[in-house]
């Protein structure tokens, strides 16, 4: 998984104070910080009105200043983007573009056809907004691939943002089926007719507007690499997260009919007595938990819809009501189950 570490962006309250006071002090410490957690890049948003440009200078010169991690310039203006990557002594990623008018795709894919190690997220949404069915995505991503090709940028160099909305947003009659259905026909296509092409997320965006937040973003991190993700902008501190996606990970890679027992065995609630891959040393309890948790919502996904959350565990009850959520199973409309057993205690903690 490559982890976009997301947090210098100046619409966090926290960073935009730092910003303003020129606190580079702070900038290096958090930069420091996803550095030695894992990030393979630090994402850097100014989000300031005025003056972007030298404020992202600031900001890359903080970061280059306490480690080598590439840097993923973010600004919604491509023109911002093309003048502030040379500030960056090593090829890093650009964030992002699209297929609007506005993003000016063909400048940011000149300057990677001249500078060979620069990648880009590519979102898959034009001039209409963001396409409402996965054909309507899909055709985007077409049209971003033939540009790509007039410039030779080889695929791997691009991470394809399927442009992920909130759960609690989602249409339930959308064309493409309830849930995820969208993102998840647009992801597993992308990555059957180009396997060397990056898939990725802002994770966090899911669960926009909802309760206990952290339970739909781990639950969707667990479905969205079952059909291919294998990049994501997070938090590279969560250490929960870091664990979902390191179970999700090795369930992922279990032979078939090891993974196909596991799925009956989440089916029928004894994953208690199951073997998991490399869950070992003092912290296998916590690892055999990660993996159970991960292990229900995968088999929930491959059809195991009868399973009920686990209500007398409040983290395994937070993921299946998410899963069952983003899997478009609730009953009475997307995510009111989960708002509902939020409110009731069963996970979380309500008014927080």
């Amino acid at each position: 998984m490559i982890i976009i570490g997301e947090k210098l962006n100046g619409t966090i309250p926290s960073v935009a104070r730092a910003i303003a006071a020129r606190d580079g002090e702070w900038i290096k410490d958090v930069a420091l910080r996803q550095a030695e957690a894992g990030a393979d890049f630090i994402d850097l948003c100014a989000s300031v009105e005025i003056g972007e440009l030298e404020t992202l200078h600031w900001m890359i010169d903080q970061v280059q200043s306490v480690t080598d991690v590439p840097i993923c310039i973010d600004s919604p203006s491509t023109e911002i983007l093309a003048q502030a990557y040379p500030f960056c002594r090593r090829p890093g990623l650009f964030n992002s573009v699209s297929m609007e008018s506005k993003k000016q795709i063909d400048h940011i894919f000149r300057i990677m056809a001249d500078n060979p190690g620069w990648e880009v997220i590519a979102m898959l949404c034009d001039d209409s907004g963001i396409p409402k069915s996965a054909a309507d995505r899909l055709r985007v991503f077409e049209n971003i691939m033939k540009k790509a090709a007039d410039y030779g940028i080889d695929p791997a160099r691009i991470h394809i943002d399927p442009v992920i909305e909130a759960a609690a947003l989602m249409d339930p009659d959308q064309a493409d089926g309830p849930g995820i259905a969208i993102n998840t026909k647009v992801i597993g296509t992308i990555r059957a007719q180009y396997p060397a092409i990056h898939i990725t997320s802002a994770i966090s965006n899911i669960s926009h507007g909802l309760p206990a937040r952290k339970y739909m973003n781990y639950s969707f991190a667990v479905l969205a690499l079952a059909y291919g993700l294998d990049s994501g902008i997070l938090d590279p501190l969560n250490q929960g997260m870091k664990a979902v996606l390191e179970s999700t990970e090795k369930l992922l890679k279990l032979p078939e009919p090891e993974f196909a027992e596991l799925v009956r065995a989440a089916a029928e609630g004894r994953l208690d007595g199951c073997v998991f891959p490399a869950v070992d040393g003092r912290d296998a309890e916590q690892a055999r938990k990660y993996m159970s948790l991960c292990m229900t919502v995968l088999a929930m996904n491959a059809g195991a819809r009868e399973i009920e959350p686990d209500e007398s565990d409040p983290d395994a009850a937070g993921m299946a009501y998410a899963a069952q959520a983003l899997l478009g199973m609730d009953e009475d409309g997307y995510c009111i189950e989960y708002i509902e057993a939020y409110k009731d205690g069963v996970f979380g903690a309500p008014g927080k």
